[in-house]
């Protein structure tokens, strides 16, 4: 029979056990409330991860304030008041005759390739800089998303003949203007519709003297008569002339035949061997930038008739044009100077392309992009 001290004990044991399932439940609840806020912290810690990782793919894709260059990106370009085609249609003497000051046309030439072409346009877009690509016709054809990304990204597609094969191209001035309409129905299918800028360049340069030199005046006409421009160039990084560059000294014949001018209009090439250009390219637009210029399209052109002298300047300039081995050799041509009353430096003339070895050495400078 229980005694009372038999009771006592069972009620204590009760209540320790009571105690213990209570540390139990306390101890249950400590460690979820560990593990949710261990949860926690890992989605966060994640999230912030995530959070990096797009900024730095943005960053990554997104063009640096530090870089950029004076581009001016007008709503609507300047060429409505340039003279038509029919009129006058060497847009090289258009820009020299503008008015206009420190505009800087870069051009490259032979493209568009896979390898070099994207390289051109990641430092393009890094710079928030336009420019000008004088396309090949079959290439674009071969290479379509990448001509496509050319005009995607806001840059102008002008003409540089169907297949760059000079003896097909200027057996006559027929061979010549279907090999222009061919290579603008390929233009054409990259721009979603838009019209193009009938602008060509003349594989070789169009200069009177050297090979092909009589036919290529004749074409001048045909050009004309079909409301097409054409343009040569007045400055060069040398990638088609002499001994393989690289990318310094690119440069360096960039600003020797750059020095003096006002407005300048550069001749590159985005040719698939053409790895110098591509490396030299920002610090080409890093010095350029330094010296004032800002960068366009050649359909943005700021004419307002500035009047010219009649004088006319003797000039040489030459053009390897690499990608065919049977470019022409240097030409002759004539252009009138602009006044000094209307420009601000030297007159817009074609520099005369020198070789590395003439060529005078330059002081450089701090640069400092604006």
């Amino acid at each position: 029979m229980s005694t009372s001290s038999d009771f006592e004990y069972m009620r204590r044991e009760r209540r320790r056990r009571e105690r213990m399932r209570k540390k139990r439940i306390r101890a249950v609840l400590i460690l979820v409330a560990l593990i949710g806020v261990i949860v926690l912290i890992c989605a966060a810690v994640s999230t912030c991860t995530k959070n990096n990782d797009e900024d730095t793919n943005l960053a990554a894709n997104t063009p640096a304030e530090t870089a950029s260059v004076p581009t001016p990106s007008p709503a609507a370009v300047n060429t409505l008041n340039i003279p038509p085609a029919s009129e006058e249609n060497n847009l090289l003497q258009i820009i020299a005759d503008s008015g206009q000051s420190k505009h800087c046309y870069l051009t490259f030439d032979d493209g568009p390739t896979e390898n070099i072409t994207p390289q051109i346009l990641d430092v393009l877009r890094r710079y928030n800089v336009k420019a000008t690509f004088f396309e090949v016709g079959s290439l674009i054809e071969a290479n379509r998303d990448m001509a496509r990304r050319v005009y995607e990204e806001g840059h102008l597609i002008a003409n540089h003949s169907q297949g760059h094969n000079y003896e097909k191209l200027y057996a006559s001035t027929e061979t010549f203007m279907t090999e222009m309409q061919n290579c603008e129905n390929s233009i054409r299918s990259v721009m979603n519709g838009e019209e193009p800028f009938l602008l060509m360049r003349f594989p070789g340069g169009s200069y009177n003297a050297g090979d092909h030199a009589a036919i290529k005046q004749e074409c001048k006409t045909a050009l004309k008569q079909n409301n097409f421009y054409y343009i040569d160039w007045n400055a060069l990084n040398g990638d088609a002339e002499g001994k393989t560059k690289n990318a310094s000294e690119l440069l360096e014949y960039l600003k020797q035949t750059a020095e003096g001018y006002n407005n300048l209009i550069v001749l590159m090439h985005d040719a698939s061997s053409k790895q110098a250009t591509a490396d030299a390219l920002p610090s080409i637009i890093e010095y350029l930038a330094g010296e004032g210029y800002t960068f366009h399209r050649l359909d943005d052109i700021d004419y307002h008739a500035a009047p010219s002298t009649t004088a006319p300047v003797s000039v040489d300039n030459t053009d390897t044009d690499s990608s065919n081995s049977s470019a022409s050799s240097a030409d002759d041509n004539t252009y009138p100077t602009t006044t000094a009353a209307t420009q601000s430096s030297a007159p817009e003339v074609p520099k005369t392309s020198q070789t590395p070895s003439t060529l005078a050495p330059v002081s450089t400078g701090t640069i400092v992009i604006q």
